[in-house]
């Protein structure tokens, strides 16, 4: 099938654009073979063209970015079902048939026939009256157990929704129809499956919205009346889909004027399968929020989707991942604060042979070591002085998934021999406890210290080092592979413009380029929380070079633009105030502080990010 793309949202949504041969361009510019008029899409924004059998996006240097999936790429092999979003626009590339299917349904706000019948579903008209032949409510009874059993078989909302309109058609003399599912009866539908008897699923087909509205509010079957002598309207019948919390939509049925009009005893038995059908489909469409949530849920606790970025630093770190994942071997990751040593160790785990096991995360530096033991091993009642109940450990907590010790080098040397005899004999005891537990778990450590120092220095045990160095990585800072900061902030900024409610259009040209042209001593922390700063203190829906901290400001290249003329004289300002308050203190940072009335540690930061050295 031809590769193509489906607008979902945006200034095309619901057309279909086939991707020939050669490249696609897309942007505002009207020369682009796909022009989205959108202020937030560049002018050449990005293209989509075949490469070795595959289609490569690649982002054009546009001012907002472009985002697949939800992670800001510049250039990256896509495929089947991604979602690419430029500006306001989200477009689905498919490949072949699948989940991503439309329909040409369309609501009409024609004013509703002049003859409308409707019958209170949970009233007695709807019992079938003995005059309806015994042979009709066999029927009718057969086909309900029928499409019991069918659907009460299905887990997919779609197909559920085919084959109930499909079961439908077998009883009900009805020539088209639809089932619509609606959140709010203000918005338009969220699920729309249509039937034609000759012309098979998904054809088109044209709904009074009066009369679905009607059929929801009333919970009635809403039907033309039968009396009418219109030889052009067609006869409609719309029943409400009554679950047990809410009314989730309705079904839509016609049949041409030339046909018989719908009887009661067609609203008797639709009324019936209707409720199975509706019970089943809202615990689906629950169970799938439930999934949905359960998702977001987890790349929040576990955000494998953070090793944002194309350099080739990454991309080592992404080989090292996906080889050392699916075996047990201890792991030791090393880097500077910030780098994402977690994130990395979160990798690891998801793409492990147990991802569905816990994973444990325990930072050493931050308990305190009196806490420390009882906090890995557990303790049993009465152990010490508070312990009223029994508690396991994070190494038991962790089972048969991943332990996870960060700051491994701020360990107590006490606990370093505890943790030592663990990893070899794969057993420990809770403290007060005498009874022996299995451990599990794989080990995953973090550190930014230098072990090999703290071993000279005797802290650090060296057994201890090599039972944790089996496998080592050393995630490399972010000054070192500058060219992802422009797509990490991006992430960041997108994502907390979201959490915020704050509206985000992009990051100014001069902002991208403080931002990477700036050292980042804290590496990515330090990144998400510039962007957070400028996202919640900016006045704008850009992020300009104000909107950044002043750290940022401060260590930008003089003889800049002419924009950039006011932090040039401010930083000039700052530096002469420096280096006179040191000339008058004679070179003691302490006493310059002092004459500044700020903090020595600042005044260390300042000049570091001033360019001031020592003999200046």
């Amino acid at each position: 099938m031809q590769p193509r793309l489906l607008a979902i949202s945006g200034t095309h949504t619901g057309t279909v654009r086939h991707l020939a041969e050669g490249p696609l361009s897309i942007g505002r510019d009207e020369a682009n073979h796909l022009c989205l008029a959108d202020p937030m899409v560049s002018r050449r924004h990005c293209t989509l063209q075949p490469v070795n059998g595959q289609y490569e996006l690649t982002d054009l240097d546009s001012h907002n970015g472009t985002f697949v999936n939800g992670i800001p790429v510049h250039r990256k092999l896509i495929q089947h079902g991604d979602t690419i979003r430029i500006g306001q626009s989200e477009l689905v590339f498919l490949l072949h048939e699948g989940e991503r299917s439309t329909t040409s349904f369309r609501l009409a706000n024609h004013s509703s026939p002049p003859l409308v019948g409707t019958v209170r579903i949970d009233s007695n008209a709807l019992k079938p009256q003995l005059g309806i032949k015994v042979g009709r409510m066999a029927r009718d009874l057969a086909a309900l157990v029928r499409i019991s059993t069918i659907i009460n078989s299905i887990r997919d909302s779609a197909l559920l929704q085919q084959e109930f309109l499909r079961l439908i058609f077998e009883v009900v003399p009805a020539e088209a129809g639809a089932l619509i599912l609606v959140e709010d009866l203000s918005d338009e539908p969220i699920s729309v499956c249509t039937h034609h008897r000759t012309l098979g699923m998904n054809q088109p087909i044209e709904a009074e919205r009066d009369l679905i509205h009607r059929a929801i509010w009333e919970r009635s079957a809403v039907f033309t009346n039968s009396n009418t002598e219109s030889a052009d309207s067609p006869h409609i019948l719309c029943l409400p889909l009554v679950a047990v919390e809410r009314t989730i939509g309705v079904l839509y049925l016609t049949s041409p004027p030339s046909t018989p009009p719908f009887r009661e005893d067609h609203i008797h038995f639709l009324d019936s399968a209707s409720r199975i059908a509706a019970v089943t489909l809202e615990n689906i469409l629950a169970l799938d929020a439930l999934r949905s949530e359960n998702r977001l849920l987890k790349e929040e606790l576990n955000p494998t989707q953070g090793l944002i970025g194309e350099s080739r630093p990454l991309a080592q770190v992404r080989e090292f991942i996906s080889r050392v994942a699916p075996t047990t071997s201890t792991v030791l990751i090393r880097g500077e604060s910030g780098t994402g040593k977690e994130v990395v160790a979160r990798s690891i785990h998801s793409n492990s042979n147990n991802a569905n096991h816990p994973f444990i995360a325990i930072n050493c530096a931050a308990i305190p070591e009196t806490l420390i033991e009882s906090e890995l091993f557990g303790h049993e009642k009465g152990a010490f002085t508070g312990a009223a109940a029994t508690r396991k450990g994070k190494l038991e907590a962790a089972g048969e998934g991943t332990l996870f010790l960060d700051e491994i080098g701020e360990l107590p040397p006490p606990m370093q021999a505890k943790l030592l005899r663990v990893l070899q004999q794969r057993q420990f005891e809770r403290l007060g406890g005498t009874q022996s537990i299995p451990f599990r778990a794989r080990i995953l450590a973090a550190t930014n210290k230098n072990l090999e120092q703290a071993i000279q220095s005797n802290e650090f045990r060296q057994d201890l080092y090599y039972r944790l160095n089996v496998v080592s990585i050393t995630i490399p800072p972010l000054r070192e592979h500058r060219d992802d900061i422009p797509l990490l902030a991006l992430y960041f900024a997108a994502r907390h413009a979201e959490k915020n409610k704050r509206p985000f259009k992009g990051i100014s040209s001069k902002a991208r380029s403080l931002l990477t042209a700036y050292t980042w001593p804290g590496n990515v922390r330090e990144l998400e929380n510039a962007i957070e700063h400028a996202i919640v203190l900016g006045l704008t829906d850009e992020i300009l070079r104000e909107d950044l901290p002043s750290a940022i400001l401060e260590q930008q290249p003089s003889g800049g633009p002419i924009g950039a003329r006011y932090h040039d004289v401010l930083n000039q300002a700052k530096r002469d105030l420096i280096v006179n308050a040191l000339r008058e203190a004679n070179g003691n940072y302490p006493e310059a502080a002092r004459l500044l009335d700020i903090h020595p540690k600042y005044l260390h930061r300042l000049a570091r990010n001033l360019n001031l050295k020592p003999d200046s």
